[in-house]
This record gives C-alpha cells, sequence and structure tokens, in this order.
C-alpha cells in the first residue's frame, strides 16, 4: 500500500493482517503515522523517491498495489527527485499538465506500465465501503432524497470541470460546490453562512451529497466520509449526508451509524 495520511490506510492494513494477509506500507513522508501500522512493515518516502519505492517493491516480489489516503496535491517543482527518480520525471511533467483526475490517471497509468497491479480499497475491503441505505436508525425523506438526487446530477454535470465530490443543497437549491477547499472546508463555509444568518436552514433542510465525478477512477481517488465530517454536517446545521453506495468509502460503519443516532443525523447509501 502507498499510504497518504488520515485512518483510512491504517484501517486497511489491519483488515489486511487480520484475515492473515501480507502487507508492506510505503508511506509518504509528512502526510501520515508510519507507527499507525502495528507489526506490518512500513517504509518513508519522500514523493522524490519514486525510483527507490520501485526498487523496493520489485525486491519484495509485490506486484498488487492499492493507493490509499489523503495527499495534498504537490507542485512538480517540490518532488526534489533523488537519481533513481529522474528517468520518470519526463512523464510527470506531463501529467502535472492537467487536474487531478489526470494527474491521477497518469500515476495508475505509470505503475501499470511498471508491471504492478492497482487495486481500488473497495476492492481489496469492501466492508470500509458505503452500503446501500442507512447506516443509523434515520432515513433521508422523500423530500430530502428528492435534494440528494439532484446533487448527484450536480456532481455528474460538473465532472468535465474537474471540480470537487460534494455539494451541500438546501430549499430547492444549490448552497455549495466543493472545489479546491475541500469536503470540510466547504461544509465549515456553509455554516458561517448560518452563523451570520445569510442562509436560513429549516429543520430536515440542509443536505450534504457526496459522490465521485463520473469516469472518475476509484482505485486510486475514492471519495470518503468519516466521524468528523458528521460532526461538521451537525455544526453547520445540515440535516444528514447522501453517498453513492458502494462508490464513497465510510470505514466502520457500525461506528459511523452510532455516531449518525447520537448527533440526530441521516447518513444513507443510494443506489
Amino acid at each position: 500500500m502507498i499510504a497518504g495520511g488520515g485512518d483510512y490506510p491504517p484501517a486497511l492494513a489491519r483488515i489486511v493482517t487480520g484475515r492473515g494477509g501480507d502487507i508492506f506500507i510505503a508511506a509518504i513522508e509528512g502526510v501520515g503515522d508510519p507507527s499507525a501500522y502495528g507489526d506490518a512493515p512500513v517504509k518513508v518516502y519522500r514523493l522524490g523517491q519514486l525510483g527507490s519505492l520501485i526498487e523496493e517493491l520489485r525486491r519484495r516480489g509485490i506486484a498488487d498495489l492499492v493507493m490509499l489516503g489523503g495527499l495534498p496535491r504537490p507542485s512538480f517543482g517540490s518532488l526534489r527527485p533523488e537519481l533513481a527518480t529522474l528517468r520518470y520525471l519526463p512523464y510527470f511533467a506531463k501529467a502535472f499538465q492537467g487536474g487531478d483526475d489526470h494527474l491521477l490517471s497518469r500515476v495508475v497509468r505509470f505503475f501499470e506500465d511498471q508491471g504492478f497491479r492497482v487495486h481500488g480499497p473497495a476492492e481489496i475491503a469492501p466492508e470500509l465501503a458505503m452500503p446501500l441505505g442507512p447506516l443509523g436508525r434515520q432515513s433521508a425523506t422523500e423530500h430530502q432524497k428528492n435534494l440528494l438526487q439532484r446533487g448527484f446530477s450536480l456532481i455528474e454535470a460538473l465532472s468535465p470541470f474537474d471540480v470537487g465530490q460534494a455539494a451541500i443543497l438546501a430549499d430547492h437549491r444549490v448552497v455549495a460546490v466543493e472545489a479546491a477547499e475541500g469536503t470540510d472546508a466547504m461544509i465549515a463555509r456553509v455554516g458561517d453562512l448560518v452563523a451570520r444568518r445569510r442562509l436560513k436552514l429549516t429543520e430536515g433542510d440542509g443536505v450534504l451529497v457526496k459522490a465521485p465525478k463520473a469516469g472518475q477512477d476509484l482505485r486510486v481517488d475514492m471519495p470518503a466520509i468519516g466521524e468528523q465530517t458528521l460532526r461538521n454536517v451537525k455544526a453547520a446545521g445540515l440535516a444528514g449526508i447522501g453517498v453513492r453506495a458502494g462508490q464513497v468509502l465510510v470505514g466502520d460503519r457500525a461506528a459511523l451509524g452510532r455516531l449518525a443516532d447520537e448527533l440526530g443525523l441521516f447518513v444513507e447509501g443510494i443506489a
């Protein structure tokens, strides 16, 4: 596993080792905690050490890769390549000439060209993905489901522009779309509008929609929500979250369902 930050890489490692499988973690420097993987072997790499990483994977006889975890988009000039990486630079110079989808798809293609098989996290651990239906006791109302469907349509329509994977809808309209700031910052922006009375949410109104863009490669850029997402949604005064079932990571489903009940939110997987 090429591991970025967040809770999902350690969770995937625990699932694999819990099944008796073997996993090697290549942790990206500065974005995760290498000590979070227990007894699994971990080695930390800078982004500019791609050559060393490939040599290590081949030395270990590894053919199957999964890439998981948060990573702020770096600039091409910040890579600081080592000698073994220099020959790959022309490829990545072109990869950086586009949006996130373009860059990530080129990363996948690069590893495939090197002879590796790239898998999505939900392919390795389906239990990390959102199931169909609500996680807790509360389900979306018919009105809320109509808002969610509008949100899914919005994300699909915006896909060619490589914007974000989330939106907030309320009062029959779109009030926010995720861009470079990320989902949490978008939710906070809406919460600030509510606090300043620039936006009024009636009870049961206001939903967060999370879904992959059309054509998004879920092997390397699968959307995710977690406990902090729920807490942020509650703080912003929203009623709940709707995500595409099977296409969004949620981690510990039972724990997230309990938190949804505690906060009085719905968290629902939509087909």
